[in-house]
């Protein structure tokens, strides 16, 4: 199946309708812990706002392949339940399994998977999670969710 859109305008849209679901939910932050949040969130606002008035001005609809859509559904749903989970579960309980399985979703894509890429894609998403956590909660002192266990 084929479908027409104007991938500016709609990936400008989306992006800053993702921008408002963050900046309503931010919360409480001390003043040197809002500073990268807040940045991010401004970037992604202007960026997607310079892709709207893109979309509307010169966009050009594009004639998009819609059957390989799944893996792509299907990333979407793990993010959103990674979303939802990681406040329950914890940083690094939720972004090991999501990075692993996407890791594993996109070499799925080159053929049959082995026992090696899957260790390969743990041990990766081991290294990557561990990696965030340290920038996020030494660097920039913003701790991630930990899991509420004791």
């Amino acid at each position: 199946m084929y479908i027409r859109i104007n991938t500016e305008l709609l990936s400008g849209l989306l992006g800053l309708a993702l921008a408002a679901i963050f900046w309503f939910n931010i919360g409480d932050l001390g003043f040197l812990s809002a500073v990268f949040p807040n940045s991010v969130l401004l970037f992604l606002a202007v960026v997607s706002g310079l892709l709207v008035l893109v979309g509307l001005f010169a966009g050009e609809p594009v004639t998009i392949d819609m059957r390989g859509v799944i893996p792509v559904v299907f990333g979407i749903a793990l993010l959103a339940i990674w979303w939802l989970g990681i406040r329950h579960v914890g940083f690094v309980t939720t972004s090991v399994p999501l990075f692993a399985i996407l890791a594993l979703v996109l070499k799925r894509r080159q053929g049959p998977l082995s026992l090696r890429d899957v260790i390969t894609a743990v041990v990766v998403a081991c290294v990557v999670v561990g990696g965030f956590f340290w920038v996020f909660s030494e660097l920039l002192g913003i701790r991630p969710f930990r899991a509420p266990f004791p």
